[in-house]
């Protein structure tokens, strides 16, 4: 796994409307499946459709990262997101 995220939904709602489970999803997606076109797709649909917001979106307000029981550095791994998703 690229981010080591359960999807529990602790760090939700972000205050930038980001779905943050659903970014890291399809983050771990381009790895787990060795496909970086596929995730990029529903990542980018989501988005259209105003599922989400973008991860580019985070103001790193930190209080994503305060709720993680995982302690993942969530402003950190959202910036790598963006990388691969848009």
């Amino acid at each position: 796994m690229t981010v080591d995220c359960t999807a529990c939904g602790y760090c939700l709602p972000c205050p930038s409307g980001i779905n943050i489970p659903n970014v890291f999803r399809h983050y771990n997606d381009i790895t787990l499946f060795d496909d970086p076109v596929a995730p990029k797709g529903g990542y980018g649909f989501e988005v259209m459709i105003g599922m989400t917001a973008k991860a580019s979106d985070c103001t790193e307000c930190g209080q994503c990262e305060a709720a993680c029981p995982q302690g993942v550095p969530v402003p950190e791994k959202l910036k790598e997101a963006v990388g691969a998703l848009e």
